[in-house]
């Protein structure tokens, strides 16, 4: 119906004008009181001609409302080239498309530079900042032998450099997190595991939190770098939301996957909020009650493990603890852009 009342008012014009001119020639033939056969011979002519041109014009219509619906239907990509105009207002709606498409190729190129450009700044901020934070950690460690009195404050000042570390490595991560930077092999996770652990010790120590973990055999197949980020976001976070406790890191393997569970006591995570704590910046109740929480570590967790065809579930009891699950498919692995 739409397709029809287009064609009315697109040939309007030329449909009144060969109606008019007919129903002329047919009053023109009633006043020279021409006789009655003659009168419905030349309205069977008429309304003939008038048929066919009808019908002409109808399957041109046609043709090229089914030319552009092919052509609407590609990829935009791919429609670099209109059907070939056959009027000078298709002419000028060719040309004006091409523009429009010229610019917004232009546009996508200038932002994918501007985007790349963001990209190298932030990387080697990260690499100039790392400085001054070991030189400062430096310094700290040639203050704690100097005076051992002062340790506790020594020892503070380290764990918020070692935040400060972690959050700048996380702004990194972030700007890579579209790219396609993943190398997938296989990995023994009891390696990335004890890393993790290693890296957090001192601050588990302090916050007096205890770790059990048995060790694994399990290879899965993943990205290194990428996996050890996860799993160290997924310890920082069991250790900032515990005061005291023990953080417990399972693994085991059934018949279509392979999956790491990491256990803390800590504040737990109310129901409501667990279907949201994967999206960008969302905080809920508890980054209400910490006003450091930034809402992006597990968004970038989840987004890196999707890349990697990996799977991340949450359960929660407030007051009780968190478990969060990480599965590895034992099937092939799809990387997905």
């Amino acid at each position: 119906m739409k397709v029809w009342k287009g064609f009315i008012r697109r040939n309007k014009g030329w449909l009144g004008l060969f109606i008019g001119m007919t129903a002329s020639h047919l009053f023109y033939l009633y006043l020279m009181r021409a006789p009655k056969a003659d009168l419905v011979y030349s309205t069977c002519i008429d309304v003939g001609i008038f048929l066919v041109i009808f019908l002409v014009m109808w399957i041109t219509y046609q043709k090229k409302v089914q030319r552009l619906r092919q052509f609407l239907s590609c990829p935009l990509e791919n429609n670099m080239q209109l059907p070939e105009a056959e009027e000078p207002l298709e002419e000028f709606y060719t040309e004006l498309f091409s523009r429009a498409n010229e610019e917004r190729a232009e546009a996508m190129r200038r932002a994918g530079r501007e985007k790349q450009e963001q990209r190298e700044y932030y990387a080697r901020w990260v690499h100039q900042i790392k400085t001054p934070i070991a030189a400062m950690q430096l310094l700290l460690q040639t203050q704690r032998e100097e005076a051992p009195e002062r340790y506790k404050e020594q020892e503070e000042i380290e764990e918020q450099l070692f935040r400060i570390e972690q959050y700048v490595s996380m702004a990194l991560q972030y700007q890579r997190k579209d790219s396609h930077d993943y190398v997938l092999h296989s990995i023994a996770l009891d390696g990335i595991i004890r890393d993790s652990i290693h890296k957090y010790a001192k601050m588990m120590i302090r916050k007096k939190i205890g770790i059990q973990y048995e060790g694994c055999d399990l290879v899965v197949t993943s990205d290194e770098k990428w996996l050890s980020f996860v799993v160290e976001q997924l310890l920082s976070n069991a250790v900032k939301y515990m005061q005291e406790g023990v953080i417990t890191i399972q693994t085991g393997q059934n018949e279509t996957e392979a999956f790491l569970c990491m256990e803390d006591q800590g504040i737990g995570i109310r129901q409501e909020d667990i279907p949201r704590v994967f999206e960008q910046g969302y905080t809920g109740f508890n980054g209400h009650t910490d006003k450091h929480s930034t809402g992006i570590g597990l968004y970038l967790c989840k987004q890196v493990l999707t890349k990697l065809g990996h799977t991340i579930r949450i359960t929660s009891e407030p007051g009780k603890g968190t478990q969060v699950w990480i599965g590895f498919s034992l099937q092939k692995i799809d990387i997905r852009d």
